[in-house]
């Protein structure tokens, strides 16, 4: 719930600056300009792994492979999501596909009769953890814009930018955007100054955000290790004092 009230509130801000241009009178400044959505960011795909090379299990050698199912309808981190992991002493050169904190993710297929993900994207709330699977597209903000992650992520889940370039899927029995038809999204660019101010502002809602979701992660890790124990009997709570 604190994390929603948090989204939320970055949500208004982000609609008064940036569509509402309520800072500015109402209209929007003359030295704004629209400009494909590969001005703000770097992207590129994520890694094709092969099925067989996926692992089921964890280890302290294994990166957690980031897929679609780590995606929430409407944007964010499902920190419970698919669950696969890949060795790090593999063949394959992955430094580009290594997640770190404040990278975005958006889901770049999906279902054509029931739509519910195609373009919405996470935040990565931790380094070095994760690599991202294909079909999952890996962006990082263009800091000399002045804009930062919690920028792209309230634009790539605000509702028309996502009903643009929902548009412009290939439809199929699934619906896929090709990382062209995402570089190529028009949007607009605002000054250094206020995307640097707006960063400013929002970003440290999302620090929040984000040390909640691990804090949440951990009491959850905590619950499901102790609970069975528990249940079987083999946790002893008897002499704890309430």
């Amino acid at each position: 719930m604190v994390n929603k009230n948090l989204e939320e509130q970055s949500k208004l801000l982000f609609k008064s600056w940036f569509v509402d241009f309520i800072p500015f009178n109402g209209i929007r400044p003359s030295d704004w300009k629209e400009a494909p959505f590969s001005e703000l960011v770097d992207f590129q795909n994520g890694f094709a792994f092969k099925s067989n090379e996926l692992l089921s299990e964890p280890s302290d050698n294994t990166y957690q492979v980031f897929k679609q199912g780590h995606i929430c309808r409407g944007g964010g981190f499902v920190t419970n999501g698919t669950k696969s992991w890949f060795p790090k002493d593999n063949n394959y050169n992955l430094d580009k596909y290594i997640l770190k904190k404040g990278d975005l993710l958006m889901a770049m297929t999906d279902m054509k009769d029931n739509v519910a993900i195609l373009g919405n994207t996470a935040i990565m709330p931790v380094d070095n953890k994760f690599v991202v699977n294909q079909r999952v597209g890996l962006i990082r903000a263009k800091n000399e814009t002045g804009i930062t992650y919690p920028y792209i992520y309230l634009l790539t889940n605000y509702s028309d930018f996502l009903y643009r370039l929902r548009s412009h899927a290939n439809s199929g029995v699934q619906v896929n955007l090709s990382s062209n038809s995402i570089k190529d999204e028009l949007t607009i660019l605002a000054s250094y100054k206020v995307n640097h101010d707006f960063s400013n502002l929002v970003t440290p809602l999302f620090e929040r955000i984000i040390a909640n979701q691990l804090e949440n992660a951990k009491l959850t890790q905590l619950r499901d290790t102790l609970l069975p124990k528990l249940m079987s009997g083999d946790l002893d709570i008897s002499d704890i004092e309430i």
